[in-house]
């Protein structure tokens, strides 16, 4: 083999592993993930309870569970259905709220056709009511230290239910 063959294989190599190194820290950039869980058993088993995706007090009905999150800043979207006459839990933990708290009156869309457009932007309690769901706060552990607040959209009638949890 002459020196200058080797020295193309060489070049088409490195080449071929930078192209290699570049798509791999692209796909390390994206800090966004979507999960879908049928019941909320198969999100028990996928942890995704354990790491705060969906909360611990859903009800054992809540099914379809959509769930869209950013990694940093760390938040979460969450629409699921459930069962209203197994909603005593739920209704338990929620604290309802007639205005937001100013961490949570501006909520950024995850993009999905899931999640509802009145719920994205500066959010209008009135809308949300006329829409036919109650707001909700609820106040969870962010850190050993610090809380972080959510907001729940519950339609009681129907089992319908969104929230969205904004970084801590």
């Amino acid at each position: 083999m002459s020196s200058l063959s080797r020295t193309g294989h060489v070049q088409i190599l490195g080449v071929a592993l930078c192209l290699c190194l570049t798509w791999t820290l692209a796909g390390c950039h994206d800090d966004r993930f979507e999960s879908f869980y049928p019941t909320v058993g198969d999100a028990v088993k996928d942890h995704a309870v354990e790491r705060r995706w969906v909360p611990s007090f859903f009800p054992e009905s809540s099914r379809n569970i959509h769930v869209m999150g950013d990694l940093s800043p760390s938040r979460v979207w969450c629409a699921f259905e459930f069962a209203p006459a197994d909603s005593d839990q739920l209704r338990k933990s929620l604290k309802p709220v007639d205005s937001l708290p100013p961490s949570l009156t501006n909520v950024p869309g995850p993009g999905k056709s899931w999640w509802p457009s009145f719920l994205e932007g500066n959010l209008d309690p009135k809308r949300i009511r006329d829409a036919g769901l109650q707001l909700y706060v609820v106040e969870e552990p962010a850190t050993a230290s610090s809380t972080a607040l959510e907001v729940f959209a519950i339609d009681w009638a129907k089992g319908h239910g969104f929230l969205y949890g904004p970084p801590s």
